[in-house]
């Protein structure tokens, strides 16, 4: 008669390594987007926005929109102020949009993969939650703000947004030389980023993630979008070739 005991002890090593791999599979996916908390960001923000105005988007207008009492004399005090008395909103709506991206990262993460070849699941990018309807991101280290007002499909919106600009820089850095030189926060590469974006979100695939369209942010750039996109459509999957014709709709503006 043979023994089941060596047979049992096998299956359960492969049941452990199973579910160790499992456990280690959910954690690495669970890194990808961070948001949290960052009152010192929101001081640079109001003194880097409070004037500031870029393709027709006014975000200085956006910032008195919503803290008509803010001022360059009492920015850090006000700053200071509505963290306090508004620290339990300001946590709840970091933590929603925390808990909805665990849910949902994983199936942008694959379909943004998908489209440039690369393996994005590694990377760690940091949204930041703002009192401050600005939601600007900073490539240079991969992180970003959203307005804590936006509802979660639009908080969601803005970090899948971000995410995707960092993707398309990397690509950029990586694939195409005519990029090399370009300005990733102004200009022509900053403004196809832009165009680009609204092109991709509005795909069918990302779309099933979203569920909201896609808008193009920047009043200024509607003219651009509708020479780009057509050479998105001879283009289609072949992202160097789209990003190097496009470019050369701009003049070409070298990094100073």
């Amino acid at each position: 008669m043979v023994s089941l005991g060596p047979i049992r002890q096998t299956l359960n090593n492969v049941l452990t390594l199973n579910l160790l791999a499992e456990m280690a599979w959910g954690f690495y996916y669970s890194i990808m987007i961070t948001v949290k908390l960052n009152k010192e960001l929101d001081y640079e923000v109001y003194d880097d926005f409070k004037a500031f105005e870029m393709s027709g988007a006014n975000f200085a207008e956006a910032i008195k929109k919503d803290h008509s009492n803010i001022h360059e004399d009492n920015y850090l005090q006000y700053i200071d102020d509505f963290y306090k008395t508004n620290s339990d909103l300001l946590e709840k709506s970091c933590q929603e949009i925390n808990d909805y991206l665990s849910q949902n990262q994983e199936a942008f993460f694959a379909k943004m993969n998908e489209l440039f070849g690369l393996d994005f699941f590694t990377d760690e990018y940091l949204g930041y939650i703002s009192i401050f309807n600005c939601n600007p991101r900073y490539v240079e280290n991969k992180t970003f703000q959203i307005f804590y007002k936006k509802d979660l499909l639009d908080k969601a919106e803005v970090a899948f947004h971000e995410s995707l600009h960092f993707a398309f820089f990397d690509f950029c850095d990586l694939f195409v030389d005519e990029t090399r030189n370009l300005d990733k926060n102004n200009g022509p590469l900053w403004e196809l980023s832009e165009i680009f974006n609204v092109i991709i979100l509005n795909l069918p695939q990302f779309q099933t993630i979203l569920k909201r369209p896609e808008q193009l942010f920047y009043p200024g750039l509607k003219e651009k979008f509708k020479q780009v996109q057509p050479i998105w459509l001879v283009n289609e999957g072949n992202l160097k070739n789209f990003i190097a014709e496009s470019l050369n709709l701009w003049p070409k503006v070298p990094l100073t």
